[in-house]
C-alpha cells in the first residue's frame, strides 16, 4: 500500500487546457440542470418522462467525476459540477429573499459573498489554523447531522413517529444558547469548507480529490437549506420548517409542483456527507499506516447511498407522508 504521504502530497498544476475552459464546464452543465429541472417540474413529478429527467438531473453533476482526478481548475470545476444541486436551489431561495428589498437583500448578497469570497480568502491563511478550525467545528456538526439524518427515516413509519423524535431532538439544537452557537460552527465549517476545498484541487488521487468536491456541495448545501428553513421557513412564512415542508407538501417530493427539483438536491446530499467525513476517517487512517483507510472510506460511502434511498423514499411518499400520519 501507498504511504500517507504519497497518497496526501499535493500535485502540481494542470496542465493543458486553460482555466477559463475548465471553469466553462460547470457553467455549461448548469444550464443544462436547469433546463432539465424545467422538465421535472412541468410534469409535476407524474410518469416517466419525469422519471426520466430526475434521472437526467442526478447525472449531470455527476459528470464532474470524469475529471475529478486532475488537478488545479480542472479539479476545482470537477467540484463546482458536482455541487450543482445546491448551488442551484440556493440561487433560487437567495433571489426571492433578495427581492423582498432592504435588509433582507443585503443578507441574500452577504451570505454566499461570505462563504465562498471568504472561503477563497481563507485558503491563504496558515493551514495549521485553517485545518484546525474546520476539525473543531465538524465534531459538533457531525453529531448533529447524524442525529438530523437518523430522524427521517421515521418518517417510513409514520410522521407521528418522525416528529416524536425530532421533538427530543429539537430541544437540543433548537435551544436558545445552542441554535446561535450552531449556525456559526455552521458557517464556519462553510467558510473553511471552500478554503479547504480550493487548497486540495491540488492534491493526488481520487479520494482525496471526492474529499474536496463533497466538502464543497455540503457548503454549498449548508448555504441552502439553512437559508430555507431558517429564513424562508421560520422567518418570513412562519411556519413548522418539519418533515411534510422538507417533503414539499403533504403530497412529497413526486406529487408536489415544483417540489420534485429537489430530488437530486436531497438524494445526493446524505451521499456528500459520508463520502466527506470518510475522506476525513481515511486520510486519519493513512497516518497511521493502516492498510483499510480506503475501505473505510467506501464503506461509509455506500452508507451514505443506503440511507439517501431510504430518505428520499420517505419524501417522495413511503410511509408516513401517503397514510398522512
Amino acid at each position: 500500500m501507498a504511504t500517507a504521504s504519497a497518497q496526501l502530497k499535493p500535485a502540481g498544476n494542470d496542465a493543458g487546457i486553460q482555466p477559463a475552459l475548465w471553469l466553462a464546464f460547470p457553467v455549461i452543465a448548469l444550464l443544462l440542470y436547469r433546463q432539465v429541472i424545467n422538465v421535472v417540474t412541468s410534469a409535476h413529478g407524474d410518469g416517466p418522462i419525469a422519471m426520466l429527467a430526475v434521472a437526467v438531473a442526478i447525472a449531470i453533476p455527476l459528470t464532474g467525476l470524469a475529471f475529478a482526478s486532475r488537478s488545479g481548475f480542472a479539479a476545482f470545476a470537477a467540484y463546482l459540477t458536482l455541487s450543482i444541486p445546491p448551488v442551484f436551489a440556493a440561487s433560487g431561495g437567495y433571489i426571492r429573499i433578495a427581492g423582498l428589498g432592504g435588509y433582507w437583500t443585503l443578507l441574500a448578497v452577504s451570505v454566499p459573498i461570505a462563504v465562498f469570497g471568504g472561503g477563497i480568502a481563507l485558503s491563504f491563511s496558515p493551514g495549521k489554523l485553517l485545518v484546525k478550525l474546520h476539525r473543531t467545528t465538524a465534531v459538533a456538526l457531525a453529531v448533529f447531522v447524524l442525529a438530523h439524518l437518523a430522524n427521517h427515516p421515521f418518517a417510513l413509519d409514520s410522521l407521528a413517529a418522525h416528529k416524536s423524535v425530532q421533538d427530543v431532538l429539537r430541544l437540543v439544537y433548537r435551544n436558545a444558547f445552542v441554535e446561535p452557537l450552531l449556525v456559526a460552527a455552521l458557517a464556519a465549517q462553510a467558510i473553511s469548507g471552500v478554503a479547504l476545498a480550493w487548497r486540495g484541487r491540488h492534491r493526488q488521487g481520487f479520494l482525496n480529490h471526492a474529499q474536496a468536491a463533497s466538502g464543497l456541495f455540503m457548503a454549498a448545501f449548508l448555504c441552502s437549506h439553512v437559508m430555507a428553513t431558517l429564513v424562508s421557513g421560520r422567518t418570513l412564512a412562519n411556519t413548522d420548517t418539519n418533515f411534510v415542508f422538507s417533503a414539499g407538501g403533504p403530497a412529497g417530493l413526486l406529487h408536489t409542483a415544483g417540489a420534485a427539483m429537489l430530488i437530486p438536491y436531497y438524494f445526493l446530499a446524505p451521499i456528500a456527507f459520508f463520502t466527506h467525513v470518510g475522506g476525513a476517517v481515511r486520510r486519519s487512517l493513512l497516518r497511521k499506516r493502516s492498510s483499510n483507510a480506503n475501505q473505510v472510506a467506501v464503506g461509509l460511502f455506500a452508507t451514505g447511498v443506503v440511507l439517501s434511498l431510504v430518505i428520499l423514499a420517505a419524501l417522495c411518499g413511503v410511509g408516513g407522508i401517503s397514510s398522512g400520519v
